[in-house]
């Protein structure tokens, strides 16, 4: 692990984090707990349902009611008359529970740079870090950080996107063809039938391969095809990846691609930065917001290394 301390911003930034990572996590656990209760509230409340929903159907879930009075004997006369008001409390009772549980359950965890991140990526470097001064966040004329930040959010995803889209870009025809080509001479050369020994009374050495797990080893008949007829393979060859190149309109050669990554390497570095730096600036301003989980360690601490 590198030793500490880092620079007194970088510090700062990283003690942070920390912190919000322990409340992060005490939340959860007190979400869980609460989950945990409130689970434990669903199963009394569904008994106590199914308990009154029985008695309901039972009739005896009743209320008195007083009418007229009997002539006869002079006594007032009650009746029971069915009343659900309990059935339908309990069930409202246990509606609110589960609203309560699925509102817990649903809280995503905000996606955000974590200090363990910081501290794993920091120590993968092995140069000096050295403090730089974040760039200048770009805002027009009344406004704040917190609106303009999504906008370079999207444009380090999109720069991000890019790269690894290009990253899995084909190769173009030319260079498939020179590998290809490249496969044919290897196996047309181990194909060659040694004959030197024959000099000395000893017969053809073919090129051989083993099958049956290595038990036996037998002339290698694709290699002997291939010293044949290396060059009508590659015309053959040559033809079908023609064919199929049609497929790849985005095909890039290495050294393209490789030049373009390099730009794409510094424009998101540049991007990183003034998407942290606006991080950082709508925190000063007294906002919430978080630096990406997979943004540079070194962009969002103002760091490089030398």
């Amino acid at each position: 692990m590198r030793s500490l301390p880092l620079p007194a911003h970088a510090q700062d930034i990283l003690t942070r984090i920390e912190l919000e990572d322990q409340q992060i996590s005490d939340a959860a656990r007190r979400r869980a707990a609460d989950l945990q209760e409130l689970t434990k509230e669903e199963a009394e409340a569904v008994t106590e349902c199914l308990r009154l929903a029985d008695a309901d159907d039972a009739g005896k879930l009743n209320r008195e009611e007083r009418g007229g009075w009997n002539d006869d004997t002079g006594e007032q006369i009650i009746q029971k008359v069915r009343d659900p008001s309990r059935l339908l409390a309990a069930q409202a009772h246990l509606a609110s529970i589960r609203r309560k549980k699925s509102l817990l359950a649903s809280r995503v965890q905000v996606a955000r740079m974590t200090g363990t991140r910081i501290k794993y990526e920091l120590a993968s470097h092995k140069g000096k870090l050295v403090a730089v001064k974040r760039p200048h966040v770009p805002l027009t004329k009344g406004e704040r950080a917190a609106e303009v930040l999504p906008r370079l959010r999207e444009t380090s995803l999109g720069l991000i996107a890019e790269r690894q889209a290009l990253v899995k870009a084909p190769r173009t025809s030319s260079e498939v063809k020179a590998a290809a080509y490249a496969e044919i001479d290897k196996l047309a050369d181990a194909g060659l039938p040694k004959t030197l020994a024959m000099f000395h009374g000893a017969g053809i050495a073919w090129s051989r391969h083993t099958i049956a797990e290595g038990r036996y080893h037998v002339p290698d008949g694709v290699a002997l095809v291939a010293f044949l007829m290396r060059d009508q393979l590659k015309t053959q060859l040559s033809k079908v990846i023609d064919f199929n190149a049609s497929a790849f309109p985005d095909a890039i050669s290495a050294g393209e691609k490789a030049e373009r990554l390099a730009e794409l390497d510094s424009e998101i570095e540049v991007a990183e930065r003034l998407e942290a730096a606006a991080v950082e600036q709508v925190i000063s301003e007294g906002s919430v917001a978080y630096h990406r989980p997979d943004c540079s360690v070194l962009a969002a601490l103002s760091l490089r290394t030398e």
